[in-house]
């Protein structure tokens, strides 16, 4: 089973116009809502395409908007196990300026989440993770979550070996890295949080950086690059791989689609080769479209278009 921590979700309505202008109505030509947050982009690249794997996302959600939540994420055949809440969930609202591909995020605030809230959601995933299982935690820690709260899940399950995904940054993942998680994914900016000192400025440092003792107890690191691609460590092996450039339409939850792309493939038994391609190749595929999507064609165009390099 695949956990995926995801307490601060939101309805999000994407609107794509044909040109935005300030003071005049924008009216969409085309509008999709889709169950948001990061745990819910990392499922639907688990559950895209066979073979089928349990996953499931936590998530804290109510009122009106909850229901509805609930809803479309039965459209998208993503399991969902709810804590409630009376607040209604919020909606973020994506503008897509498709004529000059241009995004204009607009996100309403989240709910408060209380020490009492907390503690109820917490208890709730950690009594769904048995022996062996996937917990994932992806994108920074929900105000109100202390900057511990993820390298305490890593040394609370060791012993059951459970595998920890950690995609968060500042804080939290310093506190996460010093804790071994099983795996980690950040980017070039994020790894400075962990190594303020490290001179990262080619490929072959970042190899270098992954083949050190520093990251040794730690089996599955990935670091990416934006148009360089990614660097990463699979049990021993480092690998660097780059896809041909594209013109994006919407690089929101990209690294999200790659993290779901990730996930999967390790639990089913991928070498490490294809695990990296595959993810990478949903991440990608992902920026061709305007929605949270992803088109078969495209991932296996991209997938066959990769260039990997060993170390």
């Amino acid at each position: 089973m695949i956990h995926l921590v995801c307490p601060n979700p939101a309805i999000d309505r994407t609107l794509l116009v044909d040109g935005f202008v300030k003071s005049l109505p924008n009216r969409p030509y085309e509008v999709k809502e889709f169950p948001g947050g990061k745990g819910f982009n990392v499922a639907y690249a688990i559950g895209f395409e066979k073979p089928t794997v349990e996953f499931c996302v936590h998530t804290i959600a109510g009122g009106r908007n909850g229901e509805y939540l609930g809803e479309l994420a039965n459209e998208n055949n993503v399991p969902v196990k709810f804590t409630k809440i009376d607040s209604n969930t919020r909606v973020c609202n994506i503008i897509m300026d498709t004529q000059n591909h241009l995004t204009y995020p607009i996100y309403e605030n989240s709910f408060q989440l209380t020490d009492d809230l907390l503690e109820i959601y917490t208890n709730s995933l950690k009594q769904s993770i048995k022996e062996q299982d996937y917990v994932v935690f992806s994108g920074s820690l929900m105000k109100g979550m202390p900057a511990n709260y993820i390298a305490d899940f890593i040394n609370e399950f060791r012993e059951k070996n459970v595998k920890l995904f950690v995609d968060t940054s500042g804080e939290a993942l310093r506190q996460a890295y010093q804790a071994n998680p099983y795996a980690i994914k950040i980017n070039d900016e994020e790894i400075l949080d962990i190594f303020p000192d490290a001179v990262l400025d080619t490929i072959d440092s970042y190899a270098a950086l992954l083949a050190s003792k520093a990251t040794e107890n730690i089996p599955v690191f990935i670091i990416t690059l934006g148009e360089q691609g990614i660097i990463a460590k699979i049990d021993h092996h480092i690998l660097h791989v780059k896809a041909k450039k594209v013109i994006a339409k919407n690089p929101i939850a990209c690294g999200d689609f790659f993290l779901g792309g990730l996930v999967k493939n390790l639990a089913i038994g991928q070498d490490p080769e294809y695990t990296l391609k595959k993810a990478i190749s949903y991440s990608t595929a992902n920026v061709l479209s305007w929605y949270p999507e992803l088109n078969t064609q495209q991932i296996e165009e991209i997938f066959n278009s990769l260039e990997v390099t060993q170390y």
